[in-house]
């Protein structure tokens, strides 16, 4: 799949100069420079751009303005930023240090920008689809988990479950999680369905492995005995368990 790359310049000189190094590559697509802070944000904001290489100092709005807009874009959004400046010294390097790949001082040599592009391109893809596999081990491990104590597939409270387990395990901050503001009504607008039924769903399903599950499989999963029903965890603690356990698992994963 083409990747899509604009260039946010304040020099005509040395947009066409990227251009012409980008222009022969079939797995780049060009869109048209930009010249101005604002008409770099209108087209990241319209477009879907997927690297953008982009000056310091444009006119208008400079390319700090430009970082803080795409601050503020859902992560899928962003595209990956290279920058370009006359002036690197610390304290501007100390700024955007967090927010680009790679800064490009001037004069530019166009072959080594489009070198340094295509480098952290083919890094950030490799990076990506090790995540995606991670990520199918994951939704694998938590599915054979539920399956495992004794939630039957068939059952609404299983895929419930099974999405409340993996928000909780991509969370960043899952401590901070509400499994009622936050897991019931996420999983709810997955399934089109309200946030009470989803509680109700999970928790029906939590008794249904409590009191037909493997007792041996409970205890190894979640170090609770299936007999004892005052014993059974609460949605948020099983869901919470039953992350930690896939995650203790996908850390092994080579």
């Amino acid at each position: 799949m083409k990747k899509s790359l604009l260039i946010a310049s304040n020099n005509i000189a040395d947009a066409k100069g990227i251009e012409a190094v980008f222009q022969p590559l079939e797995d780049i697509r060009l869109l048209p420079s930009v010249f101005t802070g604002r008409d770099a944000i209108d087209t990241i904001f319209a477009r879907d751009v997927d690297i953008l290489i982009l000056d310091l100092f444009l006119h208008d709005l400079d390319g700090i303005s430009v970082l803080d807009f795409i601050g503020k874009l859902s992560e899928d959004r962003r595209p990956l930023v290279f920058v370009t400046t006359a002036l690197a010294d610390d304290r501007l390097l100390q700024v955007i240090k967090d927010r680009v790949v790679y800064c490009f001082t001037k004069p530019l040599k166009y072959e080594i920008v489009q070198l340094r592009v295509l480098e952290f391109l083919r890094m950030y893809e490799r990076e990506t689809e090790k995540a995606d596999d991670m990520l199918d081990i994951l939704e694998s491990q938590i599915a054979s988990g539920i399956r495992a104590i004794g939630v039957p597939a068939h059952l609404k409270g299983y895929y419930y479950l099974r999405d409340a387990i993996r928000i909780y395990a991509m969370s960043e901050s899952p401590v901070d999680l509400s499994i009622t503001n936050d897991i019931y009504p996420t999983v709810a607008k997955i399934y089109n369905t309200r946030p009470p039924l989803v509680e109700h769903a999970m928790r029906s399903a939590i008794e249904i492995a409590w009191t037909r599950g493997n007792t041996e499989t409970i205890r190894d999963y979640l170090g609770y005995t299936s007999g004892d029903y005052k014993g059974k965890p609460s949605n948020l603690e099983f869901v919470a368990m039953m992350a930690q356990r896939a995650l203790t698992y996908l850390k092994k994963v080579p």
